[in-house]
């Protein structure tokens, strides 16, 4: 795990030969603390393969890449017990009137706002509107 090596490597993903800015640096320390180098290695080239254009490679920081080393955090995910999979007949039956007209008017105002608007947006619109009346 060398720090020269792995600075080599970002220098040529960047296509350019002059330095790092000293947050790179540190930032490919703190990857080198964490994650082993030929990790490290294959995740910033697909980074600079899928996440920045040709275009901004030498300009852009490698800092943009730290998203994809993130490591997943728990408890971050909306959970409802509900399945709104089932039925949306059966959902929207199973409200009360007022909620009823209310998911209505949510929706009338949405396809009001968005003008022309496809099935499938307006079912998942309908469906994060279950979710929430439920």
């Amino acid at each position: 795990m060398s720090l020269s090596s792995l600075y080599k490597f970002a220098l040529r993903l960047k296509g350019r030969g002059f330095s790092l800015s000293p947050k790179e640096v540190e930032f490919l320390k703190s990857l080198l603390s964490e994650f082993d180098e030929e990790f490290i290695k294959e995740t910033l080239k697909r980074c600079f393969e899928e996440v920045i254009p040709p275009s901004e490679r030498e300009r852009s920081s490698l800092l943009r890449c730290r998203k994809l080393f993130a490591k997943p955090k728990g408890g971050g995910v909306y959970y409802n017990p509900k399945p709104v999979e089932r039925d949306l007949k059966e959902l929207i039956r199973q409200l009360e009137p007022q909620k009823r007209e209310l998911l209505k008017g949510e929706l009338e105002r949405y396809k009001r706002l968005k003008g022309r608007v496809s099935k499938e947006e307006l079912l998942g619109y309908l469906k994060i509107l279950l979710r929430k009346y439920l």
